[in-house]
């Protein structure tokens, strides 16, 4: 009998078209180099590279270019990154792009929302990106030379005077990567956040209308090969996410937690999943677990026991409360993570 030959798995392809052909293309030209990228792709190409002539990078321009590629079958998934930025036919690229499966990472201001946010939560609609002259060259405000703004804030001004990048460029020079890919999880957290801040889940039929706005952060989880869920919420709301359903009520310092699931398996109750679940987080994300009081079921119609947790029975804990502005409620391996704001 002859050897049976292992099975080869082809990884598969993805193709990204920036608009910017410095920061914005050097970025997602350095990740498409990483480890964790190249364990899920067998390779990713970024328009455009070094060698295009004229390169096209309006909106409906990139999504030209990204439906050539598809209508060529030159990858399995295709995605344009994209911004407000006064551009023209936003609308029709959103419209277009849905009806052939393109995905679309969208920023507003500008792409330099999503560099922000690795450094704070921030909800400020900035209007313009980079203060310039009458001769429309940038006068590098944020810096020593030029520490305000003229005529009204930018972000990268912003970027540069708060320290956060302090020789920010958007030169092609300039290394984004390296300056910011250690803090891409506190990026994704305070994506999520920016968008429960704006109520962007209201606006979900014109998102390119949104000032701030970025969801650059599923092109990243894409690259990255994870399904992470992040969303955000208040106290005294229900708050759902990949099945669980959590509200928070806070009372003399106690935090109260009523929450139930729709997993199609039981949930083991026990302290292992006290203490790797429940956690509150400073403004930087610094977690500490909870102090658990109490636990006791409000409803076992399903068959829920002290150790078992069954689909639509719903049980409520009682948490010392620390003086973290956050609580953090973490699940199914981390991969789906609710944050309340304790206010």
């Amino acid at each position: 009998m002859g050897r049976k030959s292992k099975k080869i798995i082809l990884k598969p392809t993805l193709f990204i078209a920036c608009e910017g052909t410095s920061s914005e293309y050097q970025y997602f030209e350095s990740w498409a180099q990483t480890d964790e990228a190249l364990n899920v792709f067998e390779r990713v190409n970024v328009y455009p590279d070094e060698d295009e002539h004229r390169p096209k990078t309006t909106p409906y321009e990139l999504f030209e270019i990204a439906k050539k590629e598809l209508d060529d079958s030159s990858a399995h998934y295709y995605w344009i990154v994209i911004d407000k930025d006064k551009h023209p036919k936003i609308p029709k690229t959103y419209m277009e792009a849905e009806k052939c499966g393109i995905e679309i990472a969208f920023s507003s201001r500008s792409f330099e929302e999503w560099i922000l946010l690795h450094f704070e939560k921030n909800d400020t609609q900035f209007n313009a990106t980079e203060c310039k002259n009458s001769a429309k060259e940038p006068i590098n405000c944020g810096t020593k030379n030029t520490p305000l703004c003229n005529p009204t804030d930018c972000l990268t001004g912003h970027i540069r005077r708060q320290n956060f990048i302090p020789n920010y460029s958007k030169k092609k020079t300039f290394d984004l990567f390296s300056e910011i890919k250690d803090k891409t999880e506190i990026a994704m957290i305070n994506s999520a956040w920016q968008r429960h801040k704006i109520n962007a889940s209201l606006n979900q039929q014109s998102l390119y209308s949104l000032n701030p706005y970025t969801d650059v952060d599923k092109l990243i989880l894409k690259l990255r090969g994870k399904d992470n869920k992040i969303k955000w919420g208040l106290t005294n709301q229900s708050i759902d996410l990949n099945g669980w359903e959590i509200k928070a009520v806070i009372s003399n310092k106690i935090l109260t937690l009523n929450f139930s699931h729709s997993k199609p398996q039981a949930i083991i109750l026990n302290q292992e999943f006290e203490l790797s679940t429940f956690f509150t987080a400073s403004k930087n994300h610094n977690n500490s677990s909870c102090v658990v009081s109490s636990k006791s079921y409000l409803s076992t119609a399903n068959g829920s026991n002290n150790n078992l947790f069954y689909s639509g029975d719903i049980v409520e804990y009682v948490i010392q409360l620390k003086s973290q502005p956050y609580f953090l409620f973490t699940v199914d391996k981390k991969l789906t993570n609710i944050y309340i704001e304790l206010i």
